[in-house]
């Protein structure tokens, strides 16, 4: 009897053991899972270091680096508007804080930021030595018309079109008390919203590249003529019926109902964090209350110069860590090379 108890409490006590070591481990992992170090820098000489090395291209007064997502271009007024963070253990350093310290370590008397992707995307920030290099830069993306940009994006679920062209307007609407304002896509205008300015125009052409482990995610790729006011999620959600993974601002347009995704009165939704597949949580290791770790996954991975000092130049930058990461847990079945433009003179 007294062997039978022995033993009894000899397992009860190994199962708590491995209870408790499951419990840290999850813990541990938690802490150190990618969404959580999207801003690693514990300096602001560490966060100028690190963009410096984010160099992909430097020649001829163009310098082009790889922005890491929640940084933004510069600085707000305070004083006007306060902007929630959406960075877990995020930092207030900008590009623009920065860019004294590459201008000299690169040899040049200053640079300017030409384009940027917003603070909530990552990708390819294009930067001017001079005027003439600045002009040149806004010369070719007139001359694109809406071709110069290319991103990545991950979308949750499949999109209702795989691959296509379409041009929209974005539209604001207002309720019925006047109340408040939203922004819709449109497929139809009048020549006076447009000649008045109204509307603001998106072009879009976009190809799914991938789709994830049980179809839970797509990888697309998609060249939009503006990221103005969102349009690239608002593009995603109410076009493509798949809005952007980590996106809490239009992923509420859309709702799933049975096995259709259908889409919602502008007024009736709520920006806020969209209810994922479990499923798609278990592969990303995120719990549900942890949901707003989630990076809004849009990447600005190509552009595309043409005529640009007399050649068109095409840069490339790499998938960033998380974005990264996404893509090897979702185990897409198709990844285009990743091409990156490393000049010597940038190192």
């Amino acid at each position: 009897m007294l062997t039978l108890i022995t033993n009894s409490y000899t397992l009860k006590y190994a199962y708590t053991t491995a209870s408790s070591c499951i419990k840290i481990l999850k813990r541990n992992y938690l802490k150190n899972h990618p969404y959580k170090h999207i801003h690693p820098w514990i300096s602001f000489t560490q966060f100028s270091d690190d963009l410096l090395n984010n160099i992909i291209y430097n020649k001829d007064g163009l310098v082009v680096l790889n922005k890491p997502y929640g940084i933004r271009r510069k600085s707000l007024d305070t004083s006007i508007i306060h902007v929630q963070s959406k960075v877990p253990n995020s930092v207030d350093y900008t590009l623009d804080d920065a860019l004294p310290y590459i201008a000299k370590q690169l040899n040049y008397l200053n640079l300017t930021i030409v384009k940027c992707p917003e603070i909530y995307m990552s990708g390819i920030t294009l930067l001017a030595a001079n005027e003439h290099v600045h002009r040149a830069i806004e010369l070719a993306y007139a001359r694109s018309h809406f071709q110069a940009n290319t991103y990545w994006i991950v979308t949750v679920g499949i999109s209702k079109q795989l691959e296509g062209q379409i041009r929209l307007g974005m539209k604001p609407i207002s309720d019925p008390q006047f109340k408040h304002r939203k922004i819709i896509l449109t497929s139809s205008w009048s020549r006076n919203e447009e000649k008045y300015r109204k509307i603001k125009l998106l072009k879009a052409e976009y190809k799914v590249l991938s789709n994830s482990t049980f179809n839970l995610c797509s990888l697309v790729e998609l060249k939009s003529s503006t990221h103005a006011k969102n349009a690239i999620r608002l593009f995603a959600a109410t076009y493509l019926y798949s809005p952007i993974l980590g996106d809490n601002i239009y992923a509420s347009r859309i709702q799933k109902i049975g096995n259709t995704y259908v889409r919602v009165d502008p007024f009736l939704s709520c920006p806020g964090l969209p209810k994922l597949d479990m499923k798609l949580l278990r592969l990303l290791n995120v719990r549900v209350k942890q949901q707003e770790i989630i990076p809004a996954h849009i990447h600005l991975k190509s552009v595309v110069l043409p005529s640009f000092f007399g050649k068109t130049l095409t840069i490339e930058a790499p998938l960033m860590p998380p974005f990264d990461w996404t893509c090897k847990q979702l185990d897409f079945k198709y990844l285009m090379p990743i091409m990156s433009y490393k000049s010597q003179s940038a190192l």
